[in-house]
């Protein structure tokens, strides 16, 4: 069983050396070079439409952008390929691949909802107009309300004073029922401003949201975080929405994690096993040629040899 020079040097093996790998070797070393391929793509493409869809950058620079995080993301799996087995080295490992791996699989979340993002963008855009609008809108009401009570108030007394129901108790258009229809007359027209101005609010209302909906430059100026929060509000509101992101990103987190799991599954070669004797006998060789030049009867030899001479 063989393996390609490509596939050798994405996994950083010599091509003369994994010639002489054993079959196990050489299935695992394979299935390391095609997993570290899946992330390593999928940051390369998410990173160009993420440049030039969101942050709407030209080409040349959304492909520097899509080569800095495709490489990145290969050193990075490359680290976690080279990384010993062991119980801490595994928990880190599988750490920072899911950190990886939920970064990775949000940024291609927000591509493939793209419109649903958009969409919610814009929807919370224009509820915020009328929220600001809108409360605006509420204290002129209640101007309104405390305006037209105030009209009626003074008309009934101007009414009660001409009839001799109240007031003067006498029935007469005189000076006092002419003062009241004054201030009658006063407040109903500071009623019907208070109108009018109700009407203006809700006209610049109206205005304010036409704007918003016609100015498609405000959700391209909407940032990375923005869209995360709008993607994570469309969600929360639409349960087909969270089922459907829920797989996505479940689907995406398994691509992002494939080297890592590979990793894990599997175990040692029997490559594995002749480098770890070679290195022990290696070790084992040092320590004997340390105690050797160290030892006392190597310090005698030197003496005697130095008196001859």
């Amino acid at each position: 069983m063989t393996i390609s020079n490509y596939l050798c040097h994405i996994v950083g093996e010599h091509p003369d050396r994994a010639a002489r790998f054993h079959p196990s070797t050489v299935r695992r070393t394979k299935a390391f070079a095609i997993a570290i391929h899946i992330p390593v793509v999928m940051w390369a493409v998410t990173g160009y439409v993420i440049a030039s869809q969101i942050f709407r950058q030209t080409e040349l620079a959304s492909a520097a952008v899509a080569f800095f995080c495709a490489g990145l993301i290969y050193l990075v799996e490359r680290l976690v390929l080279a990384t010993p087995k062991a119980w801490y080295v595994n928990a880190a490992r599988v750490l920072i691949g899911i950190v990886i791996s939920v970064l990775g699989a949000s940024t291609v979340d927000l591509v493939i909802f793209d419109r649903e993002v958009t969409q919610q963008l814009l929807q919370a855009g224009e509820d915020r107009v009328k929220e600001e609008h809108g409360q605006a809108i509420d204290v002129q009401r209640r101007t309104v309300a405390q305006k037209k009570a105030d009209w009626l108030k003074a008309q009934d007394a101007a009414n009660c004073e001409a009839n001799g129901t109240c007031g003067s108790k006498l029935r007469s258009v005189g000076p006092v029922y002419r003062e009241l229809a004054r201030q009658a007359e006063t407040l109903r027209m500071e009623y019907m401003n208070s109108q009018d101005q109700l009407a203006q609010l809700g006209t610049q209302k109206a205005q304010a949201v036409a704007l918003w909906r016609t100015a498609p430059q405000v959700v391209e100026k909407a940032g990375l975080l923005a869209r995360v929060e709008a993607l994570h509000q469309y969600t929360s509101n639409n349960t087909a929405a969270f089922v459907a992101w829920v797989l996505f990103f479940t689907l995406v987190l398994f691509f992002e994690l494939m080297v890592v799991l590979s990793k894990l599954v599997f175990g040692e070669t029997v490559d594995d096993e002749l480098d770890r004797i070679r290195e022990q006998i290696s070790q084992q060789k040092a320590r004997d040629y340390m105690d050797a030049v160290t030892s006392p009867v190597m310090g005698a030899r030197k003496l005697i040899e130095a008196s001859y001479v």
